[in-house]
C-alpha cells in the first residue's frame, strides 16, 4: 500500500473503491483501514469536492495517488483526522495544487504541518514538479501560518484567497 509514514501520522491515499466509500459509506472506509470508528461522516459539500477527486482517479487509475484524497491518521489512537486533497498531476508549470483540512479538535498541535511537510516531500520527488500551490482563505489565520512553516511563500491574491508556493 502506498503511504508516507511519520512520526505521528499515516498518510494515505484513497483508491477508487475507497474514495467510493469515503463518500458513499465513511464507516466502512475506516473499517478497511482497520481505524476506530469515528461515527461521522462527510458533509455534502465534502462528498461534492471528493465526486469530482473521484472523476480523477476513475480517469487516471495508474496515477491516482495525484488526484485523490490522502486520509491523515494519527497513529497514537488508530484515527482518521484530516485530508490533504491532490488536484491532479503537474501542469505544464510543474505546479501540482493541494488542499487539506483537520478536524478541528486536532487542530494547534502540528499535525497539519507535519502531514504537509512529508506529503510535500513526496510531491517534489517526482522530477516533472517545480512547485507545489495551496491556497487560503484570506480570514484563516491558522492555515496560513502552517504553510509559512513548511515553506511557502505567499506570491499573489484573488478576491476570496491567498495563494502560496513551495518551490523546489
Amino acid at each position: 500500500m502506498i503511504g508516507i509514514n511519520t512520526n505521528r501520522l499515516f498518510i494515505i491515499p484513497l483508491d477508487q473503491k475507497n474514495l467510493e466509500l469515503f463518500i458513499d459509506d465513511f464507516e466502512q472506509m475506516e473499517t478497511n483501514f482497520h481505524l476506530n470508528i469515528s461515527g461521522k461522516n462527510p458533509s455534502e459539500r465534502q462528498k461534492r469536492v471528493w465526486r469530482i477527486r473521484l472523476n480523477g482517479v476513475k480517469s487516471n487509475p495508474m496515477n491516482y495517488m495525484w488526484y485523490t484524497v490522502w486520509i491523515i491518521i494519527l497513529k497514537e489512537i488508530n484515527y482518521m483526522i484530516g485530508t490533504i486533497m491532490l488536484k491532479g498531476y503537474p501542469n505544464e508549470n510543474g505546479e501540482v495544487i493541494i488542499g487539506y483540512a483537520i478536524n478541528e479538535e486536532y487542530r494547534c498541535n502540528g499535525y497539519m504541518t507535519e502531514a504537509l511537510n512529508s506529503i510535500t516531500k513526496w510531491i517534489l520527488l517526482n522530477p516533472d514538479i517545480n512547485s507545489v500551490i495551496a491556497d487560503t482563505l484570506k480570514t484563516n489565520i491558522p492555515s496560513q501560518k502552517v504553510l509559512k512553516k513548511v515553506g511557502f511563500s505567499f506570491y499573489r491574491e484573488d478576491d476570496e484567497c491567498f495563494w502560496w508556493k513551495l518551490q523546489t
